[in-house]
């Protein structure tokens, strides 16, 4: 089940990023990350996937000023069950979709990568700008899923 993330969520959230922080870079013990999650919640801009224990099994952020994906994460233990695709529906839903929507992931050329690059692209997003490498030292695109008003 999607829900929003609340202030009781912290722990599960900072308990993730440690999961993902070879790949994302460090997170947990830095003080901008534990504020921007503490934004999040409070913005009502962050969503988590939830089992039937209410445990957190992935989250995603959004920028809604930057019309941005902000971060996306789910536990390596729940990878390929659609976790990552329900929580992406719910925040382009809660974006603006009139505009462009823009996410930094990983490159082509990264193979630990290549899911969340499926993922974007299911959605439409395609390979915008090149983004250097992120705080992990590994190679990031900014993709954009273009969107028509109908």
């Amino acid at each position: 089940m999607i829900r929003l993330v609340t202030n009781q969520d912290f722990n599960a959230w900072l308990e993730l990023a440690k999961e993902v922080e070879p790949l994302f870079g460090k997170m947990v013990g830095c003080e901008d990350f534990k504020k921007g999650i503490k934004e999040c919640i409070s913005n009502l801009s962050a969503f988590c996937f939830v089992n039937t224990n209410n445990d957190i099994e992935g989250v995603i952020a959004i920028n809604k000023d930057e019309n941005e994906i902000a971060w996306l994460a789910v536990k390596k233990k729940c990878r390929g069950k659609g976790y990552g695709y329900q929580l992406l529906k719910a925040a382009i839903n809660c974006l603006d979709n009139k505009n462009p929507i823009f996410v930094q992931t990983f490159s082509s050329k990264v193979k630990a990568g290549e899911a969340a690059r499926k993922l974007y692209m299911q959605f439409g997003f395609k390979d915008y700008k090149d983004s250097g490498k992120n705080p992990a030292g590994i190679e990031t695109i900014i993709m954009k899923l273009e969107k028509s008003v109908n």
